[in-house]
């Protein structure tokens, strides 16, 4: 392998001396790499200030930073620890990182060893691949990062229950996570004790939770993807946190299977997210935890899931402008009764529940009859906890449809609506698959519907006064 160091501008020796003398005075000056260069060598080198710019290769090295140094990989070079503790240790603020392979890390659970470990303040991680790592970027006792456009997976032989988390924010301040993509990871996003931070854009798939959230206030999740994992997040004992154009689907797992789970948590606002195809959509417990706090959920699409709303006695949650759509539940409640303790309107404008059979007669998008929920399957599940063994089969919606049907079998209702909205406020897309889906409804419903006809004849035939 030819290694010399590939310089900014540096194709002619002229140029060269030029560039060396304008950063000098400048303050910063480009490092210079033998034949047989490991990049610890050019770091020795190197002056703080310094860009060093690594030619292509493997480079089978562990990399302390000591030096506030930008580290630029020309043709993604490969840092390979060989199975050593972590592959780059950053203890020097102002540290950047940029364009390399970085994997080969240790796989001792109990050391957590890392892709890149910050210790350092303000680094940049930028356009990286960290694989087969078992932890990948790891900030603690830290601020003011960027890691932005990285590609993130753990070690991939490991189950979810042995890998690391992906993006591991510990004690850690005031950082930007942008645009990074998670595969294969234990937690793709892990904040704890870690206030005041920004994650937008990334794109976490095929981990045990999309995002694990503790203890940390002051964060902002914008525009998100969080798919395919055991579940899309889980927010606890946390307050000031803003959810806006993110997406969880398809977290499906019958361990949890949560799209987003709030627990113990204040003053908490959701906007325009999309939450579908998840085994429960939101659970929501101790929401809000603290006196005169809030919880908000606004113009969201909770669709396609199982159920929608897992509520507790503890919640007071204020949901308005919502779409409720294609959930085989609305909602299903825990502890007891949920009537009275949640808003289900603001400011004269409801949420749009697909179930709803009330009329506007105005024609101001806004029902004229309130909207109740029943949840009849709940209230006899409280009473016998076996006939939760039919939860998800047709008996549970018969015994809801019975309940509609006749009244006096009607519990209170877990939702009361007072302004339901006429049209949806949020459309999800129908992806192929979607399509091939409602295709096979419509051939049961084919087959399924001259027998229901027929049964319907008959009961007509016997009951006085039909």
């Amino acid at each position: 392998m030819n290694r010399h160091t590939v310089l900014t501008s540096g194709r002619a020796y002229r140029g060269l001396l030029v560039l060396v003398a304008l950063m000098s005075v400048l303050g910063a000056r480009p490092v210079e790499a033998a034949p047989t260069d490991s990049i610890t060598a050019m770091l020795a080198r190197a002056n703080s200030g310094d860009t060093i710019t690594v030619p292509a290769g493997i480079y089978r090295e562990q990399l302390v930073i000591t030096k506030s140094v930008v580290l630029v990989g020309e043709g993604h070079p490969v840092i390979d620890a060989g199975r050593q503790g972590d592959v780059i240790f950053i203890a020097a603020d102002d540290v950047t990182i940029r364009g390399f392979t970085i994997q080969g890390s240790a796989r001792d659970v109990v050391e957590e060893p890392a892709g890149v470990r910050i210790r350092g303040n303000r680094a940049t991680i930028d356009s990286n691949v960290v694989r087969d790592t078992l932890y990948g970027i790891v900030m603690e006792d830290s601020a003011g990062h960027r890691v932005t456009n990285n590609q993130v997976s753990s070690v991939m032989e490991f189950g979810p229950e042995r890998r690391g988390h992906a993006l591991y924010v510990w004690h850690t301040d005031g950082t930007t996570i942008e645009g990074n993509t998670v595969t294969g990871a234990k937690d793709g996003v892990f904040l704890g004790f870690a206030n005041n931070n920004h994650v937008a854009r990334n794109r976490v798939l095929d981990a045990r939770y999309g995002i694990h959230y503790m203890y940390a206030d002051h964060n902002t999740f914008i525009d998100n993807v969080f798919r395919e994992s055991v579940a899309g997040g889980a927010i606890m004992f946390s307050r000031d946190i803003t959810f806006r154009g993110n997406e969880f689907a398809y977290n499906r797992s019958a361990a949890s299977g949560y799209g987003l789970l709030f627990k113990d948590v204040d003053d908490v606002e959701m906007v325009d997210n999309l939450v579908h195809h998840n085994r429960l959509g939101i659970t929501l417990e101790g929401a809000p935890h603290a006196p005169g706090a809030t919880v908000t959920l606004t113009h969201n699409l909770v669709g396609f899931n199982d159920v929608a709303l897992e509520l507790s006695t503890t919640t007071g949650v204020t949901f308005t402008d919502n779409t409720f759509v294609g959930n085989l539940e609305q909602v299903i409640t825990t502890g007891g009764s949920v009537e009275h303790r949640n808003t289900w309107a603001l400011n004269g404008r409801g949420n749009y529940w697909d179930d709803y059979e009330g009329y506007d007669a105005n024609g101001d998008g806004v029902g004229d009859i309130a909207f109740h929920y029943d949840g009849a399957f709940d209230h006899l599940a409280r009473q016998n906890e076996w006939v939760r063994t039919y939860s998800y089969t047709p008996a549970r919606m018969a015994l809801d449809l019975a309940a509609r049907w006749f009244p006096a079998f009607r519990p209170a209702p877990s939702v009361v609506d007072p302004h339901p909205l006429i049209r949806p406020t949020l459309r999800l897309e129908v992806p192929e698959s979607g399509v091939r889906r409602l295709a096979d409804l419509s051939v049961a419903l084919l087959l399924v519907g001259p027998p229901m006809a027929a049964w319907w004849r008959i009961a007509g035939k016997r009951a006085p006064g039909w």
